[in-house]
């Protein structure tokens, strides 16, 4: 998504959040937002470990449906990899557009039109500031409308944001290829996998969706993340050494430590639509491990 340094037009004012209130949701008497859920994640890896996953035989083929593609819009352009779940995906790029090797990104979404204001309003109040606009994709002989974005403070290493779909979005993208129509993650997905060919592939494929982000954060930038997700009706509990953030459809975010200086999105679990044979599938850095009905992708097992 963007650039680092074009995020925030403004200054981000941060209040002092020192021996922060025990963790829970707003009183019940406070107005809940819409549900907030996972969108997808990136991660930029080094140029062996994109090179390896974007040739792997089971990565490519049996794991999700994949593509390689170069997306256009409104801001800038970029180049990756992606595979796509049910209700969930995700992308890897080389070091570049994204940003430097272990930078990473964490996107969420609302299906409610209209949605993407109440969580800016929400960030606003909570963070100090917030904001957003339009993106646009382009196709042959179009630029639609794609989502509504929306973000607020930057952290170093993880770019939080909010994607809202637009309402023609899923109208004028190659609206032949499927009938819906809607906002939700799950028809845009449909309609991803219609335009790169792979709808009959669905069922076979392995992913269902992510569940889980293991992300490393210093202690400021992980109160800043906890309170973002609060915000949005998220649930946050302290855990050994590690924050656990709970969202819609038992989607989990554990918040740790960094080693080694690395931040961001170390390793990330995935739900699985049929049973697997344990197996390592090695890619340069990083390990896809599957077992059963889940498998984990350590970013950098090396």
């Amino acid at each position: 998504m963007k650039t680092q340094a074009a995020w925030v037009a403004l200054e981000l004012v941060l209040a002092a959040t020192a021996g922060a209130a025990p963790r829970q949701q707003a009183g019940a008497g406070a107005a809940q937002p819409p549900p907030v859920f996972l969108n997808h994640f990136f991660v930029v890896v080094d140029a062996a470990s994109y090179q390896a996953a974007r040739s792997s035989a089971f990565l490519t083929r049996e794991f999700a449906p994949f593509e390689a593609r170069t997306t256009v819009r409104n801001d800038m352009s970029y180049t990756g990899i992606y595979w796509y779940g049910r209700h969930t995906y995700f992308e890897l790029f080389e070091p570049g557009s994204q940003g430097q090797q272990g930078a990473s990104g964490l996107a969420l979404g609302v299906e409610e039109s209209g949605a993407s204001a109440g969580v800016r309003r929400h960030w606003q109040e909570t963070l100090g500031a917030a904001g957003g606009g339009p993106v646009t994709r382009k196709t042959e002989n179009d630029e639609p409308p794609w989502f509504e974005m929306t973000f607020s403070r930057e952290i170093p290493g993880l770019r939080v944001f909010l994607m809202e779909y637009h309402a023609e979005f899923l109208v004028r993208w190659y609206g032949e290829l499927t009938k819906a129509r809607s906002i939700t993650r799950a028809d845009v997905l449909d309609r991803y996998v219609a335009k790169i060919g792979q709808a009959d592939r669905r069922e076979r494929a392995l992913l269902q969706d992510v569940v889980g982000l293991e992300i490393a954060l210093q202690p400021d930038d992980r109160e800043t993340l906890v309170k973002q997700l609060r915000a949005v009706s998220w649930l946050a509990q302290d855990a050994a050494d590690a924050v656990v953030c709970s969202g819609p459809e038992s989607v989990q975010l554990r918040l740790v430590p960094p080693k080694n200086g690395r931040t961001g999105i170390v390793a990330v679990d995935f739900s699985l639509q049929h049973a697997a044979a344990k197996a390592v599938h090695r890619l340069g850095k990083a390990e896809l491990r599957v077992d059963g009905g889940a498998a984990r992708l350590v970013v950098d097992a090396h």
